[in-house]
């Protein structure tokens, strides 16, 4: 009569485990860092929040900017309080994806995983910029694409809603009627 003994646990199932632990970490704190990094609480923009969405327009609206000086940022510091007031009017489902989008491309590790950047948006130059979003906007994977097409969009509608920009791009303003 043979009794059959339950076998060890195989290397495989062990290595496997242990690797659904290590990712399971490191996605909760990719998370906690995104959460903690978030772009927008409440009704104002985090400093976590300005300093990515004053880099993107940095990169979107490059040409349209002033070179490097206090008018240049005070252009940016206009764009930032229309892109505040713009995201105030959303739905609060809206702000959170905002929010969201913020906190991914300003914690650094998903960052650089979305957009090739390691260096904080604050910091890279003006070049850096430009190519990581051409990195987020010509990527293979989905999510760096809808975060280009989402702070292009939001960049892009705070900036040209300020009608003293307009004269910037050759834009007359609205026709009489």
């Amino acid at each position: 009569m043979s009794t059959a003994q339950p076998s060890p646990a195989s290397p495989k199932r062990r290595w496997f485990l242990k690797t659904v632990v290590a990712v399971a970490a490191v996605g909760a704190a990719v998370g906690g860092g995104i959460w903690f990094r978030r772009g927008f609480d409440g009704t104002t923009l985090t400093p976590h929040g300005r300093e990515v969405f004053k880099g993107v327009a940095r990169g979107v609206l490059g040409p349209m900017l002033p070179p490097p000086s206090p008018e240049r940022e005070a252009m940016l510091a206009k764009y930032l309080d229309n892109l505040e007031a713009l995201i105030n009017s959303l739905p609060k489902a809206k702000r959170d994806q905002i929010s969201l989008l913020a906190g991914l491309l300003s914690n650094a590790p998903t960052r650089w995983m979305t957009s090739g950047m390691w260096t904080s948006w604050a910091d890279a130059t003006d070049e850096q910029v430009q190519q990581a979003l051409t990195h987020l906007q010509t990527s293979d994977s989905m999510v760096p694409n809808i975060s280009f097409v989402a702070a292009r969009a939001l960049t892009c509608m705070a900036y040209f809603t300020i009608p003293d920009y307009w004269s910037r791009v050759g834009y007359p303003g609205p026709m009489a009627i």
